[in-house]
């Protein structure tokens, strides 16, 4: 069987959900043949790197106004293929021999849809959809399942037209190194706690150099700064606060997020979700992007961790106030124990060319 995974790179949900996907597929079905693909660089090969670049910059710069593109383009998401287009989909489809298509991306669930519409493929097409919120953009008529991280983006779904039996609630997908379990204590031998910092798939870390200053010279924690790709973080970081272990690019995000008590980040929803299986509360300082804003409430609806919403707040004495409470840090994780409940299945091998043994 040959499956063919669409995703693109804006930002690094999509495309972790995309190797999420992969593993676990060729983990329950080894005799399958996974690709990922970037819809961008394959449709747009000479102007995919301005695309991505002029993103990055809106994400960064101008968050309102990508907000108010979102929403734009939410309202109008519904695609009409132009027939190079039409003939540039059928070589994917072609080259990669494609039995199945997965998307984590919503202009690839939109391309798919729009060609089974125009030639009357039924091959089908499973949507992943990598955050709390399911916006319009996500949605097209001819997705044969939508797997989804909560019980709330089903509901969500459904109140837009789409039938329940096309939903499967799965969690946001993580890579394999976050399935461990964990088992955490906050009690006992007296330790320095362990703050986490990450900035999320761009790099991006809050500018709040006041708080961190103040985190690092408080004796009682232990600090880790994930950059990530970003090496002029890397570099600040490592000049502005020597007394951090400042970490770049790394493929041991599971290890350190394990180890800590409280991890630092922006509401993606990949990030949302490994910090789920790793059981470490979050703590996300002023959400901006409209579907980490989503991300963002539904952690604070699920009391799995701490979101701040206004400059009013003092960062670094509700940070310690979080972590001086032991028996909230503990219900934050049983909390985060308790989701997993709510889903339907994970990666279930029947839908992928293999038969679940009983």
């Amino acid at each position: 069987m040959n499956i063919l995974i669409l995703t693109g790179h804006f930002g690094m949900g999509h495309y972790s959900a995309a190797e999420s996907i992969q593993q676990e597929i060729t983990r329950m079905n080894p005799e399958a043949h996974v690709y990922i693909v970037d819809i961008i660089e394959y449709m747009f090969p000479k102007s995919s790197t301005v695309i991505y670049a002029s993103f990055n910059f809106m994400v960064n710069k101008c968050a309102s106004i990508y907000n108010c593109l979102n929403e734009i383009a939410c309202r109008h998401s519904n695609i009409t293929l132009k027939k190079s287009v039409v003939k540039k989909v059928h070589q994917l489809l072609s080259e990669y021999q494609a039995d199945l298509v997965i998307s984590t991306l919503p202009v690839s669930s939109q391309y798919i849809s729009a060609y089974k519409e125009k030639v009357g493929t039924s091959i089908p097409l499973y949507t992943y959809i990598t955050d709390i919120t399911a916006h319009e953009e996500w949605i097209t008529p001819h997705t044969d399942i939508y797997f989804v991280g909560a019980t709330i983006t089903k509901n969500i779904l459904i109140s837009k037209g789409v039938y329940e039996d096309k939903i499967r609630v799965s969690g946001i997908p993580v890579r394999e190194d976050f399935h461990k379990e964990v088992l955490k204590t906050h009690t006992g031998i007296k330790r320095r706690k362990e703050v986490l910092i990450m900035g999320g798939g761009l790099g991006l870390i809050p500018s709040y150099h006041k708080f961190l200053t103040k985190l690092c010279r408080n004796k009682s924690l232990h600090i880790t700064v994930i950059t990530g790709k970003n090496k002029a973080l890397f570099l600040k970081m490592k000049k502005d606060f020597p007394a951090i272990n400042v970490v770049g690019y790394t493929d041991k995000v599971a290890e350190y997020m394990r180890r800590a008590d409280l991890v630092i980040t922006k509401s993606g929803g990949s990030t949302t979700f490994e910090a789920i299986y790793c059981r470490t509360p979050l703590y996300i300082i002023k959400p901006f992007l409209m579907q980490e804003i989503g991300n963002a409430e539904y952690i604070e609806q699920k009391n799995i961790g701490r979101i701040v919403w206004s400059d009013k707040k003092d960062v670094y004495e509700d940070i310690m106030d979080l972590l001086n409470n032991d028996a909230l840090l503990e219900q934050m994780e049983v909390n985060m124990a308790n989701i997993k409940l709510e889903w339907d299945c994970l990666c279930p091998s029947h839908y992928f060319g293999k038969k679940e043994v009983a």
